[in-house]
């Protein structure tokens, strides 16, 4: 999988692909990105926090985090849509 524009996210393509990229390089940032990073993740999605941040920094599809972490995929696309507008 590569970037694509999440519709229904209002910020420009240009920040969602730095926003998606900087995520599949999570380990390479600086620790005020790791943090901030976190805070995000548990602040958007809560209890699923840890589905998310597998969304987020995998390139593993959306269906298939939904199912290993029991989730319905509708709840982690609006927790991944909160997650970049609070970006």
């Amino acid at each position: 999988m590569s970037f694509k524009k999440l519709r229904g996210v209002s910020l420009p393509e240009e920040k969602q692909g730095m926003i998606y990229y900087t995520c599949l390089n999570l380990q390479e940032q600086p620790t005020w990105i790791k943090k901030k990073f976190e805070r995000l993740c548990i602040q958007t999605a809560g209890v699923y926090h840890c589905a998310l941040r597998e969304l987020l920094t995998t390139q593993n599809g959306i269906t298939g985090v939904a199912m290993k972490y029991h989730v319905s995929e509708s709840v982690l696309q609006r927790a991944r849509m909160r997650f970049y507008e609070s970006w």
